[in-house]
């Protein structure tokens, strides 16, 4: 075979080649900023499927950036500086009952399994007033749904208990350690630090049958209608990474030991188990943890009481690879 012949072989053989369709890992990454606003383990898996390369498999190359606070999140997102955002709670909601197009997309865990924890010599809930209670933000998913649930058991915000922005889970933990505040709520590994270090629980959250959208994608509806493929390949990767936490457990125990800001395993493998046994494996939005938002928030906003919930949801990323198999083929691999 001649020179002439060679070269217009291998020129031949490179169009063909560049012409298939090629694996995430030779294409491109396509670059995606996705906002979290707590660094609990609940939340943790987003760091997983970051470090155990999930995202990267599906074309991206994903940024973390932690933005204390859903409130302060959601509102990064609304204004564009954050296109997507990995949360749970009511601030999506009430930016949506405000009239923001902010909207949920999926969501790992959607049972409301928080504990509500107080300093030792606070036996009851009648024993809150006068007191201090601690939450990350004011209009924050905990500071809705415990002023909700105080409500419930004759205790209103104001009148009888005093709410305060403290910070994070590992900053209110310490403020109410050292009686700065005088109950928090707390989801692992906060909580279980809360029993170690004598905290007294008032309210198991697990117990009450409530529903709470967490661990959950959200965005506007403008990103979504303008991005859609971005979008999709993040839905897969969360159906992925849902499996993948599951069977995975030391390479998950360090990554949250980072995220969480804890690596006492005695905190670890506890939370690990709590986070597993709420996951869902087909990360619908369930309506009912929507609804349950859409009550707490009617004590500051009057909107919320005629809102649809079906405005702040779009289900339909999992719906479509729920029917087209994809979510069982993930399972059944």
């Amino acid at each position: 075979m001649n020179l002439r012949r060679i070269i217009m072989l291998i020129f031949f053989c490179a169009g063909t080649w560049a012409n298939q369709p090629q694996p995430a890992s030779a294409q491109k990454l396509e670059k995606l900023i996705i906002g979290y606003p707590a660094p609990v383990a609940s939340l943790g898996i987003i760091e997983v499927m970051r470090k155990g390369g999930l995202f990267k498999k599906n074309g991206l190359d994903v940024d973390l950036v932690f933005i204390q606070g859903s409130p302060i999140l959601t509102a990064a997102m609304v204004s564009g500086q954050v296109p997507l955002s990995f949360l749970g709670g009511a601030a999506i909601v009430a930016s949506a009952v405000g009239g923001a197009d902010t909207v949920y997309l999926a969501c790992g865990i959607n049972t409301l399994y928080w504990r509500f924890f107080s300093t030792p010599e606070i036996k009851t809930i009648a024993d809150l007033k006068g007191k201090k209670l601690g939450v990350t933000t004011i209009g924050s998913q905990e500071d809705s749904v415990v002023r909700f649930l105080l409500k419930e058991r004759g205790l209103e915000a104001g009148r009888d208990f005093a709410v305060v922005a403290v910070g994070g889970a590992p900053t209110r933990l310490a403020a109410l350690s050292k009686g700065i505040v005088h109950a928090s709520t707390f989801i692992p590994p906060q909580d279980i630090a809360a029993e170690k270090l004598g905290l007294r629980e008032l309210i198991d959250m697990s117990k009450l049958g409530l529903y709470n959208p967490g661990s959950c994608f959200a965005s506007t509806k403008t990103f979504v209608k303008s991005h859609r493929d971005t979008v999709m390949r993040v839905m897969k990767t969360f159906v992925e990474g849902l499996r993948f936490y599951r069977e995975n457990r030391e390479f998950v125990l360090k990554v949250t030991a980072d995220f969480a800001q804890n690596r006492d395993p005695d905190v670890l493998r506890p939370t690990y188990e709590v986070v597993t046994r709420f996951q869902d494996r087909v990360p619908y939005v369930n309506m009912k943890g929507i609804e349950f938002m859409l009550k707490t928030l009617e004590l500051r906003d009057p909107r919320a009481k005629t809102f649809d919930p079906a405005n702040v949801v779009d289900s339909s990323f999992i719906l479509e690879l729920e029917k087209s198999g994809f979510i069982d083929a993930v399972w059944k691999k």
